[in-house]
């Protein structure tokens, strides 16, 4: 047993404000309960007289200010908080690194017994406590493991001698250390002891924290907890982490992400216990809560490209009980009209797919009826910022007068290297395909089939940017364009193509009429954008490109204007307004949806 003795002088310091808290309690009580007879205080009024740096911080938080909009305070209560303005000021500025600060409450019109209180706080703050020394001690495998992490969270860690303490700055300053050193590798990291030394006469503070990593943490086998209707498979396929890695916490939550876009389940959360005794090889415990096996859906919208629209969709999830998914979907527009089907296998270990589809479309957009048909098989993989798909795909074309069909062997890659994929403003983007026809296998023309588009974007001022776009597609073929299946070629305008032109309306002449789709196609767009907030900006672009058959008469079409855009919860929503040369007239253009 320990025993702890002190004077009674010291007993005596530590009991008044004891006392002190209770009876300040107490007054409180009494003034807000029991003294139901006393006068209102009618709103009083008052202002805080501070230097710039710390008046916010009193305007927020002193009580005295906080409720000078309230109806109910008594002139008691009203005394009661002056006299609590003092140390409750002192407190709030003591966090900012003022630890002799002087506060005094004036009454203004005190005299005026009708009067509504005037106040004022006004506070002397003094001399900041400044930083003398930071010290950061790094224990643990890591020194003998990755001694050069350790120089880089001694420069990131973020206090620095000669600046002001505020305690603000000193938790948040461990809170950040301890999240980089157990963000990879070192999942247990602690801290073994802190310490702020504050000597209020010097006004220096000396600091000091000693840091313990932890053992080295590795990734082992999915863990998966939650499922009922699907195979482990489902959950194990689709992870990219090597048996084996170092942990890393943006590798779970890219995992997590992969996992929430599947069609199966509700609520993901992927973690690891951080167990110092069980570091190598660690389970990845994947939690899921699964969704209803099927799903119905309908909407409604507009859209300048093809008008207004509406479709409905089926989805089943878990076709013949093994995660397939089954898929169709109707979709009428008033210038298009296109039901699809598909029926999609989960990922297999090396993250494929296989995919069965199938697409039958009626465009109204031209002026010759036009019906396509695709029905494909696909082996596909996509990844966070990668896709790449096998294609065998057979087209059936019927576009006025010409019936064609090809059997398609084709392969396409596409990268995304943006700063985030709803609203980019930094990186770029890059499709690719290539795809090609024999007679001998089935077609009505032989050809090879090239496309491509880029984006790269590039930020401005504070939260600006410019967009430029590049798109080239040809059909190489020494058979008659005509003979190729029509959705193989190539339009422009729309949205995104030639703003100025409606969707697909740049096409090229045959026998004297327009409107038929050409063998190449060449775009090129930008588009600058100044953002007033976050939810709204404007932009101003500039489109120009061409659909031809012939390489050496080319024609150009031009489209420039202004237009708005909104962060919507949905994606980016985009109005603009296009003028359209050399056909010299406005066409108004509004896109919805996120780019990748």
């Amino acid at each position: 047993m320990k025993l702890f003795f002190c004077s009674s002088q010291q007993r005596q310091l530590r009991v008044v404000p004891i006392l002190r808290r209770w009876l300040n309690q107490l007054a409180a009580v009494l003034l807000w309960v029991g003294m139901v007879q006393g006068a209102w205080a009618n709103n009083y009024k008052v202002t805080v007289d501070a230097p710039k740096e710390v008046k916010e911080t009193l305007q927020s938080y002193l009580d005295i200010v906080r409720y000078q909009t309230r109806e109910d305070i008594r002139d008691e209560y009203l005394d009661f908080l002056i006299d609590q303005t003092p140390e409750q000021a002192a407190s709030l500025l003591a966090t900012l690194g003022y630890f002799d600060a002087r506060t005094e409450v004036v009454h203004n019109n005190k005299e005026d017994d009708g009067a509504k209180p005037d106040l004022t706080v006004k506070v002397s703050v003094g001399s900041r406590v400044m930083v003398e020394s930071a010290k950061l001690e790094v224990q643990g495998l890591i020194k003998q493991q990755d001694p050069k992490r350790i120089n880089t969270l001694e420069f990131d860690w973020s206090l620095q001698e000669d600046e002001p303490f505020t305690q603000n700055d000193w938790s948040l300053s461990k809170t950040l250390l301890l999240r980089k050193t157990q963000s990879e590798a070192y999942a247990a990291a602690r801290f073994l002891k802190t310490k702020a030394y504050i000597d209020p006469d010097t006004k220096k503070a000396q600091l000091s924290a000693t840091l313990d990593s932890g053992p080295y943490f590795t990734l082992g086998e999915i863990d998966a907890a939650g499922l009922r209707r699907y195979p482990a498979s489902v959950v194990k396929n689709v992870n990219v982490i090597k048996v084996g890695e170092a942990y890393n916490r943006q590798k779970l939550l890219d995992l997590q992400k992969r996992l929430q876009n599947l069609p199966y389940f509700s609520s993901v959360l992927v973690d690891i216990e951080q167990n110092p005794d069980d570091a190598q090889l660690t389970p990845i415990k994947v939690k899921v809560v699964e969704l209803p096996t099927q799903n119905f859906t309908g909407l409604l919208g507009y859209g300048t490209d093809a008008g207004y629209r509406a479709n409905v969709q089926y989805s089943h999830y878990n076709v013949f009980k093994r995660g397939w998914i089954f898929d169709t979907k109707y979709d009428w527009q008033q210038e298009k009209r296109t039901g699809t089907m598909s029926l999609t296998t989960p990922q297999n270990s090396k993250h494929f797919a296989w995919s069965l589809a199938g697409k039958v479309e009626d465009d109204l957009t031209v002026d010759v009826p036009w019906r396509e048909s695709q029905i494909g098989l696909h082996y596909g993989r996509k990844l966070e910022r990668t896709a790449l798909s096998y294609d065998l795909d057979y087209f059936h074309s019927r576009f006025g007068d010409f019936n064609t069909h090809a059997t398609v062997l084709g392969v396409s890659w596409t990268k995304n290297n943006v700063d985030n994929p709803a609203f980019p403003r930094k990186g770029y983007a890059i499709e690719t395909s290539i795809g090609g026809a024999s007679k001998n296998a089935g077609s009505t023309a032989s050809f090879l089939r090239l496309y491509g588009r880029y984006r790269y974007f590039i930020p401005f001022l504070k939260s600006d940017s410019l967009l430029l776009r590049a798109e080239a597609g040809a059909v190489i073929s020494k058979d008659s364009i005509f003979d190729v299946p029509s959705s193989l070629t190539f339009f422009a305008g729309g949205s995104s193509s030639i703003r100025g032109y409606s969707y697909q309306a740049i096409g090229v002449e045959y026998d004297g009429e327009t409107g038929f789709p050409g063998q190449y196609l060449g775009t090129a767009s930008a588009e600058y954008t100044h953002w007033f907030n976050k939810s709204w900006g404007a932009a101003a672009f500039y489109d120009v490109g061409t659909v031809t058959n012939s390489l050496t008469d080319v024609k150009l079409y031009q489209g420039f204007g202004l237009g708005a855009r909104w962060h919507s919860p949905v994606g980016p929503i985009h109005f603009d307004l296009a003028y359209g040369y050399p056909r010299k007239k406005l066409s108004p253009h509004i896109s919805i949806g996120i780019l990748f």
